[in-house]
């Protein structure tokens, strides 16, 4: 690996403090208010999700690379705590463009998808059928002891 990027799986066995480079898809950003301006990503690779802290002046250092990438490489120092273990973000990377390496183009041989019995119908419902399901039942069942605020 050129960019000497660790993965998930190698986090449990690297030390408190250390510097490291990690990368994933971003799943989860937070920024709660009660946070004082943290924020928090979690990011997921081929083996498993990481936790990533990003403080105020660093997030609006790197708010384009935050917001905007889909793949997220970051450089910062792990932190343990008991079980849990974060890294510290000092740098961001959007490496999204590295995504479109991934996708299939129109002339590769694809094989041939077939269905699970999961994904067969077994009685075909038309959109009347629907329709008239749905509007039998009365507003007074649905809503009973409701108020009325006509």
């Amino acid at each position: 690996n050129l960019l000497h990027v660790k993965s998930s799986a190698d986090l449990p066995s690297i030390a408190d403090g250390r510097l490291l480079k990690i990368a994933g898809l971003v799943l989860v950003r937070q920024r709660p208010g009660t946070a004082g301006g943290v924020c928090f990503i979690t990011i997921e690779d081929e083996n498993g999700f990481s936790n990533l802290v990003v403080f105020q002046h660093l997030f609006e250092k790197y708010r384009k690379e935050i917001l905007q990438s889909r793949l997220l490489m970051v450089e910062g120092k792990l932190q343990r705590e008991g079980e849990v273990v974060h890294i510290i973000v000092q740098k961001c990377f959007d490496y999204t463009k590295l995504l479109k390496n991934l996708t299939v183009k129109d002339d590769d041989q694809l094989p041939l998808l077939t269905l699970s019995r999961a994904d067969e119908k077994s009685a075909p419902y038309t959109s009347e059928n629907k329709r008239s399901q749905v509007r039998e039942v009365a507003p007074q069942e649905i809503f009973s002891g409701g108020r009325n605020f006509r």
